[in-house]
């Protein structure tokens, strides 16, 4: 009966492991590679006021880290990356001249950001445009949507 029972058992496993492969072999999707930019968005706001946040999720695909040393904007006087933190009860927000991407970062409220000031909103648009500029990397172009920052 025990060896009925570990047969039966090493049977299962292999037809799960081949049920396995066969589905892995059979996706369409190609292994992602290089760096992935998702969920960019910047913060509306009200007519008048031209500092805003952008945010974003960085993935890195290379096998390597990679260094975010930079992003601008050519409709905005001055782009730069910020962390937002406490310290002893203070809110603070400190400059990050670079930023090591292992597997993936976020830039999200309340953390790190992409700082823009002198974004003049008027003209009504969806998106911006923001380039992200890394060491060793060629830059990388991200259209970022417009939102309010409770969607």
């Amino acid at each position: 009966m025990e060896r009925h029972n570990s047969t039966n058992l090493f049977l299962n496993i292999l037809l799960m492991a081949v049920i396995s492969l066969s589905l892995f072999a059979c996706s369409n999707e190609a292994p992602k590679e290089g760096i992935e930019v998702t969920d960019a968005w910047v913060r509306k706001m009200p007519p008048g006021m031209t500092n805003t946040a952008a945010f974003m999720t960085i993935k890195n695909y290379t096998g390597a880290p990679v260094t975010l040393t930079g992003v601008s904007m050519d409709k905005a006087g001055h782009v730069m990356m910020h962390e937002s933190k406490v310290v002893e009860g203070m809110a603070k927000m400190e400059h990050l001249g670079q930023v090591v991407i292992e597997k993936e970062v976020s830039f999200e409220p309340g953390a790190k950001h992409v700082m823009i000031m002198g974004l003049d909103m008027s003209d009504g648009a969806k998106t911006y445009n923001i380039r992200l500029h890394f060491a060793n990397k060629p830059s990388l172009d991200v259209a970022a949507e417009v939102r309010d920052a409770n969607q």
